[in-house]
């Protein structure tokens, strides 16, 4: 699934961490939340239904993350670790390696942490996510031949910053999502090209192209969303129950017109 890239190197003797987020655990965590997908053609272009597991998979998805991972996750927020030492513990090893190390930090938390119990992801857990996956982006990460143009894997390197309540990150993430549009687009305009990997990403895409500039603009448009309540009220309103945040006259007002929240349980955005 994934070509082998340098690896950052390993300490003498594994931390308790190390022991956690290993690459045995990364490597479950990528056969999760991928199992899904039946075909590579899948995970080049996923349709609706392969979607609809990640953002609607309801409360068997969360049982099932919860069940498998959020001991990890405890392990994790009790270690109080930095980036740098998340980074250093996990040892990424691969394009692969960092997807994972990503999905762990940013979706399974809001899959095993909801409710009265989501503050953790917004204070504990997405920061540490944006933290890897600019780190990620630097790399050049999402630019590695089994990512690049996989929908259902690089948009997952720019979901941390949609998280994020910082403005900066959020015109980050455009600047992302707008250069992966122009990425898939130049592709399936372009000639057949000689790498075989490449050339079947393009066949698939070019095959479906309204469906792959659909997704490209569903990404954006849903990144300028989040944006735009950043922009207007330097926070998402809907987290402030969550946060024990006092809510402004401004963000009541916002909600009770129908303000966006983009999910009934407000840990997931």
């Amino acid at each position: 699934m994934f070509t082998q890239a340098g690896h950052l190197g390993q300490q003498s003797q594994p931390s308790s961490l190390e022991k956690t987020i290993s690459p045995q655990l990364l490597g479950e965590v990528r056969d999760f939340w991928f199992s899904h997908l039946e075909s590579e053609d899948a995970a080049i272009l996923p349709g609706f239904n392969e979607m609809k597991r990640w953002f609607m998979g309801g409360e068997e998805l969360d049982d099932l993350c919860s069940e498998r991972f959020k001991p990890a996750l405890e392990a994790i927020k009790s270690s109080n670790a930095t980036p740098e030492a998340i980074i250093s513990d996990a040892s990424p090893s691969d394009p692969g390696d960092w997807l994972a190390l990503i999905l762990l930090l940013d979706q399974f938390p809001r899959n095993c942490y909801r409710g009265s119990s989501a503050s953790l992801v917004f204070l504990i857990f997405d920061p540490l996510a944006q933290a890897v996956a600019r780190k990620a982006i630097d790399l050049g990460i999402p630019f590695s031949r089994d990512i690049r143009y996989h929908l259902s894997r690089r948009m997952w390197f720019y979901l941390p910053l949609m998280h994020s309540e910082d403005i900066a990150l959020h015109d980050q993430a455009v600047a992302e999502y707008e250069r992966m549009g122009r990425d898939f687009k130049t592709l399936m305009t372009s000639s057949p090209v000689n790498n075989a990997a490449e050339e079947r990403c393009r066949q698939v895409l070019a095959t479906d192209k309204e469906a792959t500039e659909k997704v490209l603009a569903s990404n954006l448009d849903f990144e300028n969303k989040h944006r735009d309540i950043i922009a207007r009220f330097g926070r998402y309103p809907h987290r402030n129950g969550p946060l024990g945040r006092k809510m402004t006259a401004d963000e009541q007002k916002y909600l009770d017109d129908g303000g966006e929240t983009f999910s009934a349980n407000a840990s997931k955005s």
